[in-house]
This record gives C-alpha cells, structure tokens and sequence, in this order.
C-alpha cells in the first residue's frame, strides 16, 4: 500500500503546477508553455491569467488542431475542487499532448494576489 501511494504522487507531482510557478512563466514570457483557461466564456472575460486563452472544457474538441503538441499545455479551472482542469489535461495526454494542471485554479491565483486581466465585453 504504501509503495502505491508513492507511486501515485510521485507521478502525480510530475504534472502539477503551483500559482508561483506559473507567474514566473507569465512574466518570463515563457514560449514553451501555453497556459488554457478551461472555465466558460463569461467567467474568463470577468479576470483570467494574464497570457492564458480560454477554450471552455465543454468545447476542448473544437480547439484541438489550434493547440500546439510541441508546448506544455498549463490546464486551470475554478478552484480546487473543480475537475474541469484535470479532465481537460487527461483528455489531451491521451491525444499525445504534454500538459500540467495548475493547482487551486484561478482562485487561488487570486487569493495569492497575482495580476488579473480582464476582457472586455
């Protein structure tokens, strides 16, 4: 059991992304990431990631060919019991995608006090 448990977050860690990390890519202007807002249409324009694009987890299929195989694919969603990030990252690893969830979603992002753009309607 133990070394199961091991197993999984030592895999699991692999794919996972803090807030902090991703600003430093932000404000790097890091080329190799690509970072998604998975959240829907009016939710993104009211404050997303500064960079991010928003392809709503509902609509992944539609945006396929636009997403890149040759960039890591940074997935956020709501918070941190939202699934749609995660969901969203499996379903394009399994298209041979490389792809990360940042952790806590855009709230946290917030709660950490890092930038916000917003679009405007």
């Amino acid at each position: 059991m133990v070394t199961n448990a091991v197993k999984f977050f030592s895999e699991k860690l692999k794919y996972e992304i803090d807030p902090y990390s991703v600003r430093h890519i932000v404000d790097e202007k890091d080329k190799n990431y690509i970072i998604i807002d998975v959240r829907d249409e009016n939710s993104y324009k009211a404050g997303h990631v500064p960079t991010s694009i928003n392809v709503p987890s509902n609509e992944l299929d539609k945006h396929l060919n636009k997403l890149p195989k040759n960039k890591i694919l940074i997935f956020y969603c709501y918070h941190v019991v939202c699934f749609a990030a995660p969901k969203a990252a499996l379903k394009l690893a399994k298209k041979g995608y490389e792809v990360m969830e940042m952790v806590g979603g855009f709230d946290e992002w917030q709660k950490h006090g890092h930038p916000v753009e917003k679009t405007k309607y």
